[in-house]
C-alpha cells in the first residue's frame, strides 16, 4: 500500500465505509476528515500516505479537546477516523469487528425498532431520535429498569442530570429535543408513563455567533479562477454558482437529482435534507446554461439519478465535504483563506435582506422552516442596523462618576 496517494487511500476508505453499510450522513463526516488529513499531507509537500503527518493531525486534535475548541465525543471520532486510514495503509483493509455495539436487551432493541420502523416520523427524525434513544435506554438498563414500568419523572430528571454534567449547549439541547420526541413516541404506542412535556421544555444556553458571509467580490473570484475547459471545472462551477445564486445548501446541491429540474417550467424543486420541507425555485438562465454544460460535455456516463458525479473511478454521487474542499481550493488559488461553503447562503440571505426583501420572502427562498432562521441575516444589515442606533446629540459624557 505503501505506492498508494493518500488522496487514493482516502477514497478507499470511503468506499470501505459505503460497502460497510455506514449511513450517507457518517460517510460525509468521516470523508470530510479525511480531506482534513489529505490537506494535511499537501501542506508538507506530501503524496504518499506518512504517518507523521497522521500523528500531527491527531496531536493537534487532542490539543483542541484539551482547550476546550471540541468536546471528548467529537475528538474520539477524530482520532478513530485516523485510525481507520493508518490501518488500510498498513493491512490493506478495515477491521470493522470492532465497531460492534452491545445488543441491549430484546425489550430495549424492540423499541429501538419500533422508531426506525415509525411511519410517523420522516427518515431523518427516526435517524437522529434513534442513537439518543439507544444511549437512554442503554442508561436505564445499567440502572436497572428492565422495562418502563418503574421508569418515572424522576428517573427522567436523574437521566437529563447525568447528561448535563458531561454535555454542554448544543449538544445537550439536541438531546433535549431527540428526548422529548421520544417520550411523545413511547407514550402514543402505550409504553412511556407521560410526555414530560414540562421537564423537557427547560432553556439551553447556547452560544451563538454571527457567521460572515461571502462577499461578492470573493464569490465573482473564485468563479472567474474556475478552469471551465475541464470536466471537474464544469461540474464546480455550476455548483458553486448554484449556490450563489439559489442559496441551496451544499447537501442538497451535492444531492441534486435530474428529477428534481423542470426545464421546461424552468424551475427546481427539491425536499430539502435538513428541514425535509418541499422547496421550489426559479432556475435563472445562467444556473441553468452551467448544469446543462457540465451535464452535456462533462459529465461522465452515468446511470445514476445524480447530477453531480466524481470525475475518478470509482463513479458515484459526490458528498458535501468534496464539495467544501474544491471550494477552497478555489479560494486558495485566489490567495482567500478557508471558509464554509454555507457562507454562499448566507450572502445571499444577507444581501436579501440588505435590499429591503420582507424577511418572510428570505424565509421562502432559504427553505426555512421558522422565521427566527431568517431573523440573523438582520444582525448583518449594518446600515439599517445604524438607523435604528439612539441619537446621543447634546448628551454630554460624564467622567469619573454618575451625576
Amino acid at each position: 500500500m505503501n505506492a498508494v496517494s493518500v488522496q487514493e487511500l482516502a477514497i478507499q476508505a470511503v468506499d470501505a465505509f459505503h460497502q460497510h453499510g455506514y449511513t450517507e450522513r457518517s460517510i460525509e463526516e468521516k470523508e470530510w476528515i479525511l480531506l482534513k488529513i489529505v490537506g494535511l499531507h499537501e501542506k508538507r509537500g506530501e503524496k504518499s500516505y506518512n504517518s507523521d503527518v497522521v500523528k500531527q493531525f491527531v496531536q493537534e486534535s487532542e490539543k483542541r479537546y484539551e482547550n476546550g475548541e471540541i468536546n471528548r465525543i467529537y475528538y474520539r471520532f477524530l482520532t478513530k477516523t485516523a485510525t481507520y486510514l493508518t490501518e488500510l495503509h498498513s493491512t490493506g483493509s478495515i477491521n470493522f469487528a470492532k465497531r460492534l455495539v452491545p445488543r441491549l436487551p430484546d425489550y430495549y432493541e424492540n423499541l429501538l425498532d419500533g422508531i426506525l420502523e415509525n411511519e410517523a416520523w420522516g427518515e431523518k427524525a427516526r435517524h437522529s431520535v434513534w442513537p439518543f434513544a439507544k444511549a437512554y435506554f442503554g442508561w436505564l438498563h445499567s440502572n436497572g429498569y428492565s422495562d418502563f414500568s418503574e421508569v418515572d419523572e424522576s428517573v427522567l430528571r436523574q437521566y437529563l442530570i447525568d447528561c448535563a454534567l458531561r454535555m454542554k449547549g448544543s449538544s445537550l439541547d439536541t438531546m433535549k429535543r431527540a428526548l422529548k420526541k421520544l417520550c411523545v413516541y413511547l407514550f402514543e404506542v402505550g409504553i412511556g408513563a407521560g410526555l414530560y412535556e414540562n421537564l423537557l421544555s427547560f432553556p439551553v444556553p447556547i452560544e451563538s455567533k454571527i457567521k460572515r458571509p461571502i462577499p461578492h467580490d470573493e464569490i465573482a473570484a473564485v468563479l472567474n479562477v474556475i478552469d471551465r475547459s475541464t470536466v471537474e471545472g464544469k461540474r464546480d462551477y455550476a455548483m458553486i454558482l448554484l449556490a450563489a445564486v439559489t442559496g441551496l445548501r451544499g447537501v442538497d446541491i451535492v444531492g441534486l437529482r435530474f428529477g428534481n429540474i423542470d426545464w421546461r417550467n424552468g424551475e427546481i424543486r427539491i425536499t430539502q435534507s435538513k428541514t425535509e420541507k418541499a422547496l421550489a425555485l426559479p432556475l435563472t438562465t445562467d444556473v441553468g446554461l452551467a448544469i446543462r454544460d457540465y451535464i452535456l460535455n462533462g459529465r461522465p456516463k452515468s446511470d445514476l439519478p445524480n447530477i453531480f458525479l466524481r470525475v475518478n473511478a470509482p463513479i458515484r454521487g459526490i458528498g458535501h465535504p468534496i464539495l467544501y474542499g474544491q471550494f477552497n481550493g478555489y479560494r486558495a488559488k485566489v490567495g482567500l483563506p478557508k471558509c464554509s461553503f454555507h457562507g454562499l447562503r448566507r450572502a445571499l440571505g444577507s444581501n436579501m435582506v440588505i435590499s429591503g426583501t420582507p424577511v418572510t420572502t428570505v424565509a421562502q427562498v432559504l427553505g426555512h422552516s421558522e422565521l427566527d432562521s431568517t431573523k440573523q441575516y438582520i444582525s448583518l444589515d449594518g446600515k439599517h442596523l445604524k438607523e435604528c442606533a439612539l441619537d446621543f446629540t447634546g448628551i454630554e459624557p460624564v467622567y469619573g462618576g454618575a451625576q
